[in-house]
């Protein structure tokens, strides 16, 4: 099975850090194992970026966008796959408005 490369934006790096810390305030263990679930669920798409579904209408670089939900429903990954290359844009928290993503 082929492996694809997983870039990170800063973006997605900055979303990650605030979904952690938002967390945190309540409970350390907790953002310990988000933060774990996040890590895992991105390297994940090493060999399966395709099983996520599209967003309809989203294109980044004339390239369909895909989102994987995940932490139940709670966050989604935002990513584009091209060629060899998974890029992760965003990790966004499923309760903010992010009304486009939610299609």
């Amino acid at each position: 099975m082929d492996k694809y490369k997983i870039v990170i934006t800063q973006r997605a790096f900055s979303d990650l850090s605030e979904c952690v810390l938002f967390v945190n305030a309540v409970s350390k263990e907790a953002a310990k194992k988000l933060h774990l679930e996040i890590i895992e669920s991105i390297r994940s798409l090493e060999t399966l970026p395709e099983v996520h579904p599209y967003i309809d209408g989203l294109v980044i670089a004339n390239s369909k966008i895909r989102r994987m939900i995940i932490h139940n429903g709670r966050y989604f990954i935002i990513y584009k796959v091209e060629k060899d290359i998974v890029m992760i844009y965003d990790i966004l928290d499923s309760r903010k408005d992010n009304s486009i993503l939610k299609l």
